[in-house]
């Protein structure tokens, strides 16, 4: 160091080059540890909103006001009664034929939809007549058909409820509640399943009554005893990916 030290220096460039002996290379270096917390963060990847950007826009910023939790958070406002927290099936090639356009509540808002179709907060209420469409008498629009070997059924839930479609049927015509695609241990993604008919069987079906919000009029089977008692006699369970839809009219005769 130079006589008289430091405090001699009368300039601060001669004070940087002999006391703090920095080289030139570092001096960037310190600056920009001297900047304020997150003057340098870098842009983030936009998050994924919390609701359907629709959702917010019918029913306000906090669409999840007044609704009780069931404690499950991968579901709409943690009640497992208003189905995932967010839907994106309709943007998967894979699903988007099936739930194009669908919309899990449909006009209501979580609140009504829960105060009209789980009233208890225990169960939902189901319409009257298992689903089926009724006419103007009140009375079911079924009639027997009769399911020819190679035709291809489907549903989404439980692998042995008593409801089945015909392969494909768009999920806003099945009118089941948004539950059904929650997510459940050793369950199938979006709990669906395919049956292959193995020998042909007549069957109880009809149009559905429109009901959770959603317009219904698909075709469903009803076979009152569930499904094991058809599996293995007359439905074969099938993988998806393997299925090879056939045309309606082709194999489905009434």
């Amino acid at each position: 160091m130079r006589e008289g030290g430091c405090s001699s220096l009368q300039s601060w460039s001669q004070f940087e080059s002999f006391c703090f002996i920095i080289p030139k290379t570092m001096h960037t270096s310190l600056a920009l540890l001297l900047l304020p917390l997150g003057a340098l963060s870098l842009p983030l990847e936009p998050s994924s909103p919390e609701f359907d950007p629709s959702l917010v826009a019918r029913c306000g910023a906090n669409p999840c006001e007044g609704v009780p939790s069931t404690g499950h958070s991968d579901s709409l406002c943690d009640n497992k009664y208003l189905g995932p927290k967010l839907l994106t099936a309709a943007e998967d090639p894979e699903w988007s034929e099936m739930f194009n356009g669908y919309s899990p509540l449909g006009s209501y808002c979580p609140k009504a939809f829960l105060d009209k179709y789980v009233p208890s907060g225990k169960k939902y209420e189901y319409p009257d007549k298992d689903g089926a469409l009724l006419d103007s008498a009140g009375v079911p629009v079924t009639t027997e058909y009769t399911l020819h070997e190679g035709y291809e059924l489907d549903r989404f839930g439980t692998r042995y409820g008593g409801y089945l479609a015909p392969k494909d049927t768009p999920f806003s015509w099945r009118s089941i509640p948004p539950s059904n695609l929650n997510k459940y241990p050793d369950s199938p993604e979006y709990n669906y399943w395919v049956w292959r008919v193995k020998e042909t069987f007549n069957i109880t079906g009809g149009p559905i009554a429109p009901w959770f919000g959603q317009p219904g009029y698909g075709l469903q089977f009803y076979h009152e005893g569930g499904l094991q008692e058809l599996e293995g006699t007359f439905l074969e369970l099938v993988e998806k990916k393997k299925c090879s839809c056939e045309a309606l009219h082709d194999i489905l005769k009434a």
